[in-house]
């Protein structure tokens, strides 16, 4: 049995989803949020290994907050990158406190004057995933040509538990996830079969 399908009522599924699962995560509290944020902080950081450039996002719409995983970052003298959207392509760029940002197309910050950086760990935001490690994403597929082009990469999805679904639909370009961290810990998956 095949979970990829490549017909049109494919998007449209998604695109539900996507809507369901973003007023979910948009509907915690503050206080949520943030016990959320630090206890993934404290997952990540432990799993964190000598000379790690941690990829993060920088967070909107109801997103998993990173940003005290990144203050323990800089604190602690660990690299930390950031997103940038270069052409249909995602690039990752050094993040400094007080960094200089400006805005993409999708008003999301970036480093104003990018001093690239590959990730040696990436957290990838996500709007749902399920137990086999399958991301839906925001629909850019941003996300998943950058995973596609670093196979190697230490990567873990970053989420809510909400977020958490019986099956995310799925197409052949879509990347899984070996892990996704939520403020329930580490969940790690067993790799889809390949069914192409």
């Amino acid at each position: 049995m095949t979970r990829r399908n490549p017909t049109g009522g494919l998007a449209a599924r998604k695109q539900s989803l996507r809507e369901q699962m973003r007023e979910r995560r948009r509907a915690l509290s503050a206080s949520e949020q943030a016990s959320h944020a630090n206890a993934v902080a404290k997952t990540v950081v432990a799993r964190l290994q000598d000379g790690d450039t941690v990829g993060v996002y920088l967070v909107r719409d109801g997103e998993l907050d990173l940003t005290p995983l990144i203050e323990i970052c800089w604190q602690r003298g660990i690299a930390v990158a950031v997103p940038v959207i270069d052409g249909q392509q995602l690039r990752f760029a050094a993040y400094r406190r007080n960094e200089p940002m400006r805005r993409n197309r999708f008003g999301i910050a970036e480093p104003a004057e990018p001093a690239w950086r590959t990730p040696t760990l990436l957290l990838a935001p996500l709007v749902a995933f399920d137990a086999t490690g399958q991301r839906l994403g925001m629909g850019g597929g941003y996300y998943d040509r950058y995973l596609s082009a670093h196979p190697d990469l230490r990567r873990v999805g970053a989420a809510h538990e909400c977020q958490r679904v019986a099956a995310v639909p799925a197409a052949d370009d879509d990347v899984p996830l070996p892990a996704v961290v939520t403020e329930r810990g580490w969940q790690s998956f067993t790799p889809l079969a390949d069914t192409r």
